[in-house]
């Protein structure tokens, strides 16, 4: 009775393990994503545009709408598939 309940206290521990591993690999975008945005002032460096984290900022505020880059794509003469490519 003693090695069962050895053997279950290892079969639980595993389980644990799984079950963390599991939602690492499932919501870790979104856990990282979170602490950045909560957290992400308190460990910058500086305060203008001189590290990595602001200028990653900087650049995600510039992007442009998705409507100018498929004007441009469309301009070079590339392939444009439309909405009645998807439609079933």
């Amino acid at each position: 009775m003693k090695i069962f309940g050895i053997v279950i206290k290892i079969v639980a521990a595993l389980a644990a393990i799984a079950g963390i591993a599991f939602v690492v690999v499932k919501y870790g975008d979104q856990i990282v994503a979170w602490f950045k945005k909560t957290f992400g002032g308190l460990f910058c460096c500086c305060d203008g545009d001189c590290c990595e984290c602001c200028e990653e900022e900087v650049a995600a505020e510039e992007e442009a709408p998705v409507e100018e880059i498929v004007e441009e794509v469309a301009e070079e003469g590339a392939v444009v598939a439309a909405e009645a490519d998807f439609e079933g």
